[in-house]
Parts: structure tokens; sequence; C-alpha cells
């Protein structure tokens, strides 16, 4: 299962706030803050909780509300969706699989990572159980020697769970050469539809399997770094991976 940070080591002057995260949050994060605090203590709090927890707050709250999608029982539901927990040198990724392979890759406490789960859920009509296989064996395997500088090319099979132009988007995605870029145009190209710009940006945007379907190698035309729920940093140092440059910071 996933692992969700301990808020002890906060400090008491921020008491209130760590109480009300570590009940069953639903309020708007940013309001609390801004209600409760000046525009500096927001920040400090922000700080602090980064310093201490090792997340951003609103990070904390998406793991939070993550975890409590995956250990829902969902009656309804009569497939069991083998799941697990990966960890990483940029940060645990949860791993999901439907009956016909990978479907759900994503790093914990990212952006829209709760519409995702209960996207996979409602499409596979499944519930998530935690264990460990030969499917979820090999791609801690892959992801290892990956993140060593050693794998381009993966072997864990793939389950697409969206629109037919969002698969045919994540196709054109997976023939994008490790080590390789190119501009959302250069996609849209690719499906025949060079005005297809923003539809491909958001055929990306809605892509639920990380890294081995590598939407990180997508950027702007202009060589800058777009669009990437895992967080800009992460998508610079994949990129920076594999170029073969060392992210000692990081790795």
């Amino acid at each position: 299962m996933i692992i969700l940070p301990s808020l002890h080591n906060l400090p008491m002057r921020w008491n209130f706030i760590r109480e009300r995260l570590e009940t069953d949050f639903s309020d708007d994060l940013e309001a609390l803050l801004h209600e409760r605090f000046t525009e500096h203590e927001a920040k400090q709090f922000e700080q602090d909780f980064i310093d201490r927890i090792g997340c951003a707050p609103e990070e904390y709250v998406r793991i939070r509300r993550a975890i409590r999608l995956l250990e829902a029982s969902y009656p309804d539901s009569p497939n069991e969706l083998t799941s697990a927990a990966i960890a990483t040198p940029l940060g645990e990724m949860l791993a999901v699989f439907g009956s016909k392979g990978l479907c759900l890759l994503e790093f914990v406490g990212q952006k829209h990572m709760e519409q995702e789960i209960t996207a996979v859920q409602k499409a596979l009509r499944g519930r998530f159980v935690f264990r460990e296989d030969e499917r979820t064996q090999l791609l801690r395997q892959e992801l290892d020697v990956y993140f060593k500088g050693r794998l381009k090319t993966f072997a864990t099979p793939l389950e697409q769970i969206g629109t037919e132009f969002q698969k045919q988007a994540w196709d054109a995605l997976l023939a994008i050469p490790y080590g390789e870029t190119r501009s959302y145009k250069e996609q849209a190209q690719r499906l025949g539809n060079p005005k297809a710009v923003r539809a491909v940006a958001a055929a990306n945007g809605q892509n639920k399997v990380s890294i081995l379907i590598p939407c990180h190698r997508v950027i702007g035309s202009d060589g800058k770094l777009t669009g990437y729920a895992g967080g800009l940093n992460r998508k610079q140092s994949l990129l920076a991976l594999e170029r073969g440059e060392v992210q000692t910071t990081l790795f």
C-alpha cells in the first residue's frame, strides 16, 4: 500500500492545520490557509511542511485522498486490480494492472491522480488489491534498471484505457525513441492531423502510464519543458537520465 507521510515532525504552531489534515480532509486547502493565516504565515507553513514532511501540503492531501479510493470496497466491482507501490529515485509510484497489462503508473501525490484511479476503477469494474505477482516483479526490475540508465525498452505489457484518439496519441508517444524528444506539433503530424496540437496535448495529459508511455519526451516547439502532471522537475530528470546526464541530487 502507498505510505502516507507522518505529520509528527511539523512544529507545534501548526497543530490546528495538522489535525485537520490528519482527518478525512475534504476542504479546499488553499482557502483554509488563507482563512486562518496571513500570507506570510501560509508561506511559512508550506515551507515548513516541505522541509519537515518531504512533500508539499497539497501533495499530502492528494495522497490521503488516493489511499481512500484504493482502500474502498467497490461491492459492484467483481474484478481484482493487482496494485503495487514502487519506490524510485524520483519518488514512490503507484502501479495498477488490469487483466491485460499495466493500466496505471503514476508518481504518488501528483496532480489528477484521484481522477485516474477513479477512471481505471470504473473502466475495469475492479477493486484494488495490493500484492506481488510476476507482473509487478517484472515492472520493479525494469524500473530499477531504467533508472540506472541501462534499459531503453520495457517488456511490461500495457492496457490502455481511453478513447480511440487518446490511444492513437499514446501509440505516437511509444514511437518516440529513448533519448529523443518531439514537439506536440510533430506528434500531431505523426497522427496525420498537424492542426490537432491542442487535442494531442490534452490526450498526453490523460496518459495514465508514466515513463513506459513516454509523455515526458514531448516538449514545446521552442524547446521548453511544458505540462507534466508528475512535475517539471521530474520531467527534466527523466530527459536528463535518457540523455546520459547524471542528476546526482536525485539519483
